[in-house]
């Protein structure tokens, strides 16, 4: 049985290149989790940690030892298993709770299989990726408005898209087929209006380090 209805699932995770100031702040009825070295993050910053989820590798045993004292729950993961710690966080909480969003801090850079293991993630999950310098989230098919405080947006078919239209951006598309493999839509500025009539969507805001 699931529990009561979470209005956003907050997971903190590494690689650790994001400032927490920047991309977090407080809302009610959030469930914070943290995962391996983003709960160095949470600990730091004296934030309240629901649940911690991890096997627990990448993270300093001066952390290690305050956890027991600093999260409501622990669940400690064997080192070799057949999922990543994120995916498993995520199944986890997919399976044991109700919620209407996850927002995931980090995730992004670090090493390049994880990052592919994660782009998995949003194929199979409604969830997005934040750090300073990016936010990754997908679009099913209708009509959506994006405003975003990045540089840069760039649209990218995760399954194929069909019938696109791209308004009020910097540059504009009528009624595109974008295939999976089809790179146009990198390097847009501005915001806009997104519409398609089938496939799935991946939106990557980013900035210029």
């Amino acid at each position: 049985m699931k529990w009561k209805m979470i209005d956003k699932i907050k997971i903190f995770s590494g690689p650790n290149n994001y400032t927490l100031s920047n991309v977090y702040y407080e809302e009610t009825d959030e469930l914070i989790v943290g995962i391996d070295s983003g709960l160095e993050y949470l600990i730091d910053s004296k934030i309240h940690i629901d649940l911690a989820i991890g096997d627990f590798d990448s993270i300093e045993k001066r952390y290690l030892d305050l956890l027991p004292n600093r999260a409501e729950k622990i669940i400690q993961l064997p080192a070799e298993k057949n999922m990543t710690d994120l995916a498993y966080a995520i199944d986890y909480l997919y399976n044991n709770f109700d919620y209407k969003s996850i927002e995931i801090y980090g995730g992004i850079g670090g090493r390049i299989d994880h990052l592919f293991a994660n782009v998995n993630l949003l194929k199979r999950f409604q969830i997005s990726f934040r750090d300073d310098q990016h936010l990754i989230f997908v679009l099913k098919k209708g009509k959506h408005k994006i405003e975003h405080y990045f540089k840069y947006i760039s649209f990218f078919a995760i399954e194929d898209v069909f019938e696109l239209n791209i308004k009020g951006f910097k540059y504009e598309l009528d009624n595109y087929f974008l295939s999976t493999s089809d790179s146009v839509c990198v390097s847009n500025e501005g915001t806009g209006m997104v519409e398609f009539s089938k496939g799935r969507l991946m939106i990557v805001c980013s900035n210029e380090k």
